[in-house]
């Protein structure tokens, strides 16, 4: 009596559940007794008929038994040889593997906006010095003393008024130049930032992945 085999990719059976998931080995990496890597875990295959899992499937493509690979604090070791991974363990086919998935891949333009800085505009202060003049009028008081002579009799009364001692003060004034200086604002800049909006096209080149499939003719 001969058993039927259905071998699939674990990825494919959706109705599929591991009783552990420390036992979804998948994107881990294979290594040997010695701790040397093998290769990565791309999948794992299920014996449908069977419901249990009986191999792995490296990433090169290569497969390995399941009943030669222990668990390890929770990665998966090679419990044989090496040597023996490149081809398929016993009882299995490639050609079993009935399930197969062509990942379709699209890229797609993502523009953004980043603000950069074009420039610096920069407004400094100076003081300047400069000489200036200006003609001032000034003016000056002097006073001024003149004998004039005279004859005029006086009575003796008149006289003893006026032969007595005295002093007559007058003061000389005249003007100087001050010098002041008055601060205006006479004007101002003003710095403000003009902001002008425009439009470019952006082209770039995306990928896409074009699946066709090529079916061999009947020979009969």
């Amino acid at each position: 009596m001969t058993t039927s085999t259905d071998i699939r990719k674990l990825a494919s059976l959706d109705d599929w559940d591991l009783v552990n998931s420390n036992q979804d080995l998948r994107g881990k990496t294979l290594h040997d007794l010695q701790g040397r890597e093998i290769g990565r875990v791309d999948d794992m295959l299920a014996d449908v008929h069977q419901e249990r899992i009986v191999g792995l499937r490296l990433h090169d493509d290569r497969i390995v038994n399941i009943d030669n690979v222990d668990i390890r604090d929770g990665r998966p070791v090679l419990t044989v040889d090496p040597g023996r991974v490149p081809a398929p363990a016993a009882g299995f086919d490639r050609k079993a593997v009935t399930s197969e998935h062509v990942p379709i891949v699209e890229e797609t333009l993502e523009v953004g906006k980043r603000q950069v800085e074009l420039g610096k505009v920069r407004v400094r202060t100076r003081v300047v010095s400069e000489k200036v003049s200006e003609d001032v009028a000034l003016r000056n008081e002097r006073v001024q003393v003149e004998r004039r002579p005279m004859h005029e009799a006086i009575s003796g009364s008149d006289a003893e008024a006026l032969l007595k001692e005295g002093t007559i003060e007058m003061t000389e004034t005249g003007e100087r130049i001050v010098v002041d200086k008055q601060a205006a604002i006479t004007g101002e800049v003003v710095i403000d930032k003009a902001v002008d909006n425009r439009t470019e096209r952006v082209q770039g080149v995306v990928r896409h992945t074009e699946v066709d499939v090529d079916r061999d003719k009947d020979r009969r």
